[in-house]
């Protein structure tokens, strides 16, 4: 199951914490609407752990479904994750999948980061400065 890019394939794929497999990033309670908290779960092959997301600047996007993940219009340390309607250039959804496996907010200095490394069901994701070596930043596809 590939996506090439954030154009809302109906397949997408799962995205797991520093390659915790077990784990996957979540729209909570599978309610896709505007404000939905993005979390961690265990992975369930369900439509809301399958995400659109390539290698570049992209989209984070729910397979499937016009829905991104957003980042707010005032990005910054611990502002939570949740799923908005997607729009074409928002700040807040665009992102750059990086070599080293982080999720960056483009020209914002900011990352997707699993919220102090707790990979318990339900804990919300965030945006964190990102950093060289802070593993909580780590996402695999």
């Amino acid at each position: 199951m590939t996506s090439s890019s954030g154009s809302g394939t109906t397949t997408g794929r799962a995205i797991h914490p520093n390659g915790d497999t077990s784990k996957c990033m979540d729209v909570a309670g599978a309610n896709f609407e505007n404000g939905t908290p993005v979390q961690i779960y265990d992975c369930n092959e369900t439509n809301a752990q399958r995400w659109a997301i390539s290698r570049e600047s992209t989209k984070v996007q729910v397979a499937g479904t016009n829905f991104c993940l957003d980042a707010g219009s005032t990005p910054g340390d611990g502002v939570q994750m949740k799923i908005w309607q997607c729009y074409d250039n928002l700040a807040a959804q665009q992102w750059y999948f990086t070599d080293d496996n982080r999720v960056a907010l483009e020209g914002k200095g900011q990352c997707l980061d699993l919220t102090n490394g707790n990979k318990a069901n339900g804990n919300q994701l965030q945006t964190w400065s990102c950093g060289n070596g802070n593993l909580n930043q780590v996402w695999t596809v």
